[in-house]
């Protein structure tokens, strides 16, 4: 019997793992992350649309899950409009770059704040003085992925997941599942393989019962057409004017 050549057998070994198919390197968390940033910082209008779902623990005085319907449209470097439709009724959210304006539809109250400054300084303003940042606040600043940084300690990558219909009724979307470990929460980002833009949120906060906000994203465009009318706001006939309170204000109020 002849004996197969020891370079035969090698060559055929290479030969047969040449032939394998080759794993493809795991997508960088980080640069994912500063992608989606970076495209949503050079759009100088756009608009989106979401359902936000709050869990009992992170709003005071609820039992349910608070779920409402989000709409946002931007225009750098110092203009936002939101409104938020829940069971409540309708909360609006206008900034024309020079003042500040809140609706609450329902009870036909409006506030305004003399606030001359950008979509950065409002978010930062409105964080340190009355408690709280606009519906979404945080896809609108010029550098979200530094942000994202700020909020989280760690970014990986957790795979690829197509969207399904679930609790928020989107589907069929294939994206970059990241994960955000912080302080406060951790969260895991979702996005699209096809435009690199955010599809689905989901925070898990550090407190009693791991309460979630889970928000999914549609209906982005990066050239949204604005207006003037966009950014403008006219109190409603019958509207009563209150004041927003700072949270200082509201904290002595709470005091015996």
């Amino acid at each position: 019997m002849k004996e197969t050549p020891f370079k035969s057998i090698l060559g055929l070994g290479l030969l047969a793992a040449s032939l394998l198919p080759v794993a493809a390197a795991e997508p960088n968390a980080d640069q994912l992350l500063r992608e989606m940033s970076a495209k949503l910082a050079a759009a100088p209008t756009f608009s989106f649309e979401a359902t936000r779902e709050i869990d009992p623990g992170l709003i005071e005085g609820i039992d349910m899950p608070v779920k409402a319907r989000i709409a946002v449209v931007v225009q750098r470097p110092n203009k936002l409009a939101g409104q938020a439709v829940s069971k409540d009724g309708t909360r609006r959210f206008v900034f024309d770059g020079r003042t500040l304006s809140l609706l609450d539809e329902k009870k036909n109250y409006y506030a305004e704040v003399p606030m001359g400054t950008s979509l950065d300084g409002l978010v930062e303003q409105l964080d340190q003085k009355y408690g709280f940042t606009p519906p979404l606040a945080e896809f609108a600043l010029s550098n979200p992925y530094a942000d994202f940084h700020r909020q989280a300690q760690t970014v990986t990558y957790l795979g690829r997941a197509e969207t399904t219909g679930g609790f928020l009724g989107l589907g069929g979307v294939e994206c970059h599942r990241l994960g955000l470990k912080g302080k406060e929460a951790d969260a895991e980002l979702w996005i699209a393989v096809s435009d690199q833009l955010p599809r689905k949120l989901v925070a898990t906060f550090h407190r009693a019962g791991q309460p979630q906000l889970r928000i999914a994203f549609s209906s982005w465009n990066l050239a949204a057409p604005v207006s003037a009318a966009d950014f403008t706001f006219t109190p409603p006939k019958g509207a009563q004017k209150i004041e927003m309170w700072t949270t200082s204000k509201m904290l002595a109020a709470r005091k015996p």
